[in-house]
């Protein structure tokens, strides 16, 4: 049986202030709390086992998961005692597994591999470390991954110029998924702080005992307001599998639309949002609890938990609002305007 550890240490700063009143693996998506999918996914190729690394807001993870008996696994949490990076995250939860080979998941990344795919591939290659790649257009953000005919890792090139690519390769990056042998594991120095991209997959690699895993698969990062906005649409779509319901909108336990009231383009509503007759939204998130006055629109808008929208505002074109913030009747915002958390926006304030 495979063991997992999913790096869920991170502040999420990217996506503040959204984060900050939860851990990044906790923000909802669609019915679920992001890391949910990752545990489902997980289970459906038989991993059950799965130890969280923690750093920010460890507490609320096991408040909501406890053991994991609920949802057919045993989880375990291991907290880094200061931010220790990807490889030194993974070296101190090394004490919690039992067997010889982890498949590790970054804490932020929505994908639906083959999991089966990859494992059996590692097997065949004996590699100490494989690594799942997902193809760009253009991995100038990230880092390209050159590999072997046999699929041994040849290079890694960290946010590679124009001038450094290759005619017609294939642009591969990392996509935070990775199957890991106890000896891998072992190289890492203990309790310092260490990123298993840079510092360690390196050294493997040049030892030829890295490989990666190419894969068409579905691949969001959702670290980011547009694209943990894009994550709610293809889940709905049905662009990536999960567990989660399918259709032109959710709408959580709870919520009520007045008559009048539009909600579309793959919009998700948390429990008890309450949209006042008149109002429309479409392509947005609303965490639960949180109100739209009548006449109001959104439109590709983030909203935390509590919110409340006044009647005849405009969100639109990648606002975020943090949680218990309060806009006036008639505020129109557009474009990447952000709202702190609590923050109150016009009537005369």
């Amino acid at each position: 049986m495979i063991e997992a550890i999913v790096l869920v240490g991170g502040e999420g700063r990217r996506l503040r202030p959204l984060t900050d009143t939860r851990p990044k693996p906790m923000m909802p998506l669609v019915d679920r709390p992001f890391v949910a999918h990752q545990l489902d996914h997980l289970r459906r190729f038989g991993v059950t086992d799965v130890v969280f690394s923690c750093g920010y807001r460890p507490e609320a993870l096991e408040a909501h998961f406890g053991d994991g008996a609920a949802v057919g696994m045993r989880l375990r949490y291991v907290v880094d005692p200061v931010p220790l990076g990807t490889a030194g995250a993974i070296k101190n939860a090394q004490p919690a597994l039992a067997g010889e080979r982890v498949i590790v998941l970054n804490g932020d990344v929505l994908t639906d591999l083959d999991l089966a795919a990859l494992v059996d591939q590692h097997r065949r290659t004996g590699a100490e470390g494989t690594v799942a790649l997902t193809p760009v257009e253009d991995p100038s953000p990230w880092g390209l991954v050159r590999l072997r005919p046999d699929r041994g890792v040849l290079a890694f090139v960290e946010k590679p110029r124009p001038e450094e690519l290759v005619p017609g390769e294939p642009f591969l990056i990392n996509a935070g998924t990775y199957l890991l042998e106890r000896r891998l594991i072992d190289r890492i120095p203990p309790a310092t702080p260490c990123s298993i991209e840079r510092e360690v997959f390196p050294l493997v690699a040049a030892d030829g005992a890295l490989y990666g895993f190419p894969a068409d698969a579905y691949w969001r990062d959702i670290g980011t307001p547009a694209s943990y906005l894009q994550a709610h649409v293809d889940v709905l779509s049905g662009a990536v599998r999960t567990e989660s319901p399918t259709g032109d909108r959710y709408l959580g336990p709870g919520a009520v639309l007045e008559v009048g009231a539009q909600v579309g383009g793959h919009a998700s509503l948390g429990a008890r949002v309450a949209v006042a007759a008149g109002a429309r939204v479409e392509q947005s998130v609303l965490g639960e609890g949180t109100s739209v006055g009548a006449g109001a629109m959104l439109d590709r808008a983030v909203v935390g938990s509590l919110v409340a929208i006044g009647r005849d505002c405009l969100l639109a074109d990648g606002v975020v609002v943090g949680d218990g913030a309060r806009i006036a009747d008639g505020v129109r915002l557009e474009g990447p305007v952000v709202v702190q958390t609590g923050e109150t926006i016009g009537g005369g304030e």
